[in-house]
């Protein structure tokens, strides 16, 4: 099954150069994501309610390739790649009205129990009797840098409007967190063309979050469109986030 929707991109989805944001890349991954799962039965509120159990982001890259700019309009499509024991891979695609791809993303998720906090293998939560993978409607693959901190940036406090259902860091949240570590106008002047975030454990309201700029993995060298830098957000020294920026 495919999910495709077509719309005009909104102002709320843009950054100050009134085109896409990574921010707002981030949320239509998200929508696309969690409403395709939501037709198929198998979204984090019925995993809870049905499989006592709950889905959490692995890995999410989004690349960034041609610029898209307010009330432009697209065409989104988002299905499952693939699927293994304990992994599911969803894949979005935005398309221009030319046919040139805006945005490839593919996420990685896996479900962990919610009495044990063991992961789940996927035919437990509904993947596999519900679900069929689609052929890849493009080529995207994750990074194999391993990020580790260096200079402390930034301390941030996980607040209420943080929190989603689960009653964790939202992950948007957390590429907010990154991203603030940019002055407007770097972003302006040199965009965000790929952001892969890697989340390593859960956070809750009231934690205090360290972030890290990394000196190892990518950081530094030229990544698909630039240059690379990594960060990492920690929790009392341990690490809840990963991220690769390449601009």
């Amino acid at each position: 099954m495919k999910l495709i929707k077509k719309n005009k991109l909104p102002a709320s989805f843009c950054g100050a150069d009134v085109k896409l944001s990574a921010m707002g890349a981030f949320r239509i991954v998200e929508d696309m994501v969690t409403e395709l799962m939501g037709d198929l039965r198998i979204d984090g509120v019925t995993c809870m309610k049905e499989y006592g159990a709950m889905w959490v982001f692995v890995r999410n890259r989004i690349e960034m390739r041609e610029p898209i700019g307010w009330m432009e309009e697209y065409t989104a499509t988002s299905y499952i790649s693939s699927f293994s024991r304990i992994r599911l891979y969803i894949d979005t695609v935005l398309e221009k009205n030319d046919g040139t791809v805006a945005l490839a993303s593919r996420l990685e998720l896996c479900a962990l129990d919610l009495e044990t906090g063991k992961i789940r293998k996927s035919d437990t939560v509904g993947v596999g009797e519900k679900t069929l993978p689609e052929d890849a409607m493009i080529d995207i693959a994750y990074s194999k840098a391993k990020p580790v901190r260096a200079e402390l940036l930034d301390e941030v406090t996980v607040r209420a409007t943080d929190i989603d259902y689960c009653y964790h860091t939202n992950n948007i949240s957390y590429v907010g967190y990154i991203l603030n570590q940019y002055e407007v106008d770097q972003l302006v002047e040199r965009p965000v063309r790929a952001i892969e975030m890697q989340y390593a454990g859960q956070t809750h309201e009231g934690d205090v979050l360290k972030i890290y700029r990394c000196v190892s993995g990518e950081t530094g060298t030229r990544g698909i469109n630039g240059i690379t830098n990594a960060f990492t957000i920690e929790h009392d020294g341990t690490k809840a986030v990963s991220c690769l920026i390449e601009r």
